[in-house]
């Protein structure tokens, strides 16, 4: 068995998991209003954040259970992002969880910068640790086949774990709901040290950001 396959397997997600994180990243102001989703793999089968809900007031029952090729299961009607979703777990066998999140922070961020491989400087320890350098797309309609198709793509990659989205946010993906939740977290901060300072803060020197990304990789 691959590696990647085992991974997958073993892990294990309930409903219950995916809605007290959905409450996690809405306290922690990385979604707003009904704004964000996620979602997680179960089995065979996929959870998804149903469509018009916050993530503050999700409960087991409305989660929107799907199989691999969409077809709704159980719950209510998926995010208008459900492609986006499905198609990057489908592409990464080896992550489990998918964020797409909103945090004002990132999207300020996301505006001070053009598309391409690299945008936030590498701020913090665990920023350039999780996801330096941290590449964006261009702006595109929320819930698009065209965003679907660019984010899918940039995320094919294994090793990627984050994506930002011009104007928009930002997409992370990780083993877990935990792993996911700390790259999230940890841009976050970058983006947050960056906009306080005005885009003036000094980063960490060159010759030490190798040294911090190899303590993953070991």
């Amino acid at each position: 068995m691959r590696s990647e396959d085992s991974q997958r397997d073993n892990f294990a997600s309930s409903r219950e998991d995916f809605c007290r994180f959905c409450h996690l990243l809405y306290e922690r102001r990385l979604a707003t209003g009904v704004g964000g989703n996620i979602s997680a793999r179960s089995g065979n089968r996929i959870f998804l954040t149903p469509s018009g809900y916050s993530l503050r007031d999700l409960q087991p029952d409305i989660v929107a259970v799907v199989n691999e090729e969409g077809l709704l299961m159980a719950g209510d009607k998926p995010t208008k992002e459900a492609d986006m979703h499905i198609e990057v777990l489908r592409v990464r066998p080896d992550i489990n969880v998918v964020f797409h999140l909103h945090g004002p922070y990132i999207i300020a961020a996301s505006t001070m910068f053009e598309p391409g491989p690299s945008t936030l400087p590498a701020l913090t320890p665990g920023f350039v640790y999780y996801a330096y350098p941290l590449p964006m797309i261009p702006f595109m309609i929320p819930g698009s086949r065209e965003l679907a198709k660019c984010a899918t793509e940039a995320l094919s990659a294994k090793g990627s774990y984050a994506v930002l989205l011009k104007n928009h946010g930002l997409i992370t993906l990780g083993k877990d709901f935990s792993e996911t939740l700390n790259i999230a977290e940890e841009i976050d901060e970058a983006a947050r040290v960056y906009i306080l300072t005005g885009g003036k803060a000094s980063p960490i020197p060159s010759e030490n950001i190798d040294k911090i990304k190899s303590l993953r990789d070991g």
